[in-house]
């Protein structure tokens, strides 16, 4: 694991493993572990499901991080500090070294997917993440989900920005 992560669900034997260490084991580690494990017994391996969404849900769990996350997310996009949905959607954070791109991806993450559910409804989220598991490409799975709402990678991005910054002037 990367040096700057605090634990590890292993989908194969359904285990956890975390670093000793860790003082927010029961808080933090364990109910986004577990997270990681019941996401990917819903979705599966077969389709190509973006780690961040992956990410995202489990950091969603985390009631303290997701606050925060939602808190810092305003300055952020206003700043032209976030990643696009498109890169966003493929990075595979593991292999980063750079832990301000490391905080932001996962800050991103939970944005992006609090915006979903609380937008357009965890059943919306829901059927978005059964056509990924059902093998449809992201984009194909966001118009299915979302066939009114969201055309594209481009347009969620636009109306995720958008969203993150009427939200802080509030």
């Amino acid at each position: 694991q990367p040096a700057w992560s605090h634990g590890m669900a292993s989908y194969l034997d359904k285990s956890i493993h975390a670093i000793e260490t860790n003082d927010n084991f029961l808080d933090s580690v364990l109910p986004h572990e577990i997270t990681h494990l019941i996401f990917r017994d819903f979705v599966g391996f077969k389709g190509e499901v973006p780690l961040c969404m992956d990410e995202g849900v489990a950091q969603w769990e985390e009631d303290n991080k997701r606050a925060a996350a939602l808190q810092r997310m305003p300055s952020l996009v206003a700043g032209a500090d976030t990643f696009t949905i498109q890169t966003l959607t493929s990075m595979d954070i593991r292999k980063e070294t750079d832990p301000e791109k490391v905080g932001l991806f996962y800050i991103q993450a939970i944005s992006l997917v609090d915006f979903l559910i609380k937008n357009f409804g965890a059943s919306s989220f829901t059927n978005l993440c059964r056509e990924l598991r059902d093998g449809k490409s992201l984009e194909a799975a966001i118009r299915s989900a979302y066939p009114y709402s969201i055309k594209d990678l481009e347009d969620l991005d636009d109306k995720w920005r958008r969203h993150v910054l009427k939200r802080s002037s509030q």
